[in-house]
């Protein structure tokens, strides 16, 4: 009899040999979003993706839940705009339950979707956070922030598999009134959210590293979370993604659930 391990490690075998060859653009040999890495593909010239997003989170009786709206639109095949907004969020972090607006972001991208190779792409993005979220009440983190970031991506076998990588810096420029808030003052922090994803059925199976640590700016946290997700792809320019965070440091809640739909329209040749 074949033990069960074996099974298992014989059936991947024969799927990562089976994955058909992709050559299809960018857009179409890997995933529009991701869980928290950025996706390197980039928005056409005029075309703008949309993102809805349900977060949850929970750390023994503390929990975090958050919808989100996330807005993308291309100025060019290589330049595009976005906003990122905590449309309603949910938590109780502070002690008693609240329930409101959270903080946004607005960001821009440059991607060089060829660096030598049609399968290695590069991208520089630059994030301003605004702090529209109660500190108080736990909806909001307080801090104003600008974040430069790196995005690098890789694809190996003419695109069944990806390494990728979003990594950067948060800093903190001001801050609002902390005055009875459950959190301590904002601190600058390093992080990279990094990971793998491979061609599964009619989308992907992903595997990301977050890591953000705010330890060498004098702070006390290093939030590390292991984050496996599925993409499906259900139509040419329409995803649904699952994920569910799992936390491995004391300081990062211990489990959650990330669902997104996303949907793209318009475009023009440039």
């Amino acid at each position: 009899m074949i033990p069960k391990k074996r099974i298992g490690w014989l059936l991947l075998a024969f799927a990562l040999a089976n994955a058909p060859v992709y050559a299809q653009d960018l857009e179409q040999r890997q995933p529009l979003e991701l869980v928290s890495a950025d996706s390197i593909v980039p928005q056409d010239r005029h075309e703008t993706m949309l993102t809805s997003g349900g977060w949850y989170y929970r750390d023994g009786a503390v929990h975090d839940a958050m919808f989100t709206q996330k807005v993308e639109w291309g100025i060019s095949n290589r330049l595009q705009v976005a906003t990122f907004v905590q449309a309603i969020r949910s938590t109780n972090v502070s002690g008693s339950s609240a329930t409101g607006i959270g903080d946004f972001e607005l960001d821009t991208r440059y991607t060089w979707a060829s660096v030598g190779s049609p399968f290695t792409h590069v991208a520089v993005a630059l994030a301003a956070g605004f702090p529209s979220g109660n500190p108080q009440t736990g909806l909001g983190d307080a801090a104003y922030t600008v974040s430069p970031s790196l995005l690098v991506s890789h694809e190996f076998a003419r695109g069944r598999y990806q390494l990728f990588s979003t990594s950067g810096l948060d800093f903190v420029v001001a801050h609002r009134s902390l005055d009875g808030a459950s959190r301590g003052s904002p601190h600058d922090s390093l992080f990279c959210n990094s990971g793998l994803s491979l061609h599964a059925g009619h989308g992907w199976a992903i595997g990301e590293v977050a890591i953000s640590s705010n330890r060498w700016n004098g702070g006390s946290e290093t939030q590390i979370a292991f984050i496996p997700s599925y993409v499906r792809r259900v139509a040419r320019r329409t995803e649904l993604l699952l994920g569910i965070p799992v936390g491995l440091t004391s300081s990062t809640d211990h489990i959650g659930v990330v669902f997104k739909f996303t949907f793209e329209v318009g475009g023009a040749p440039e």
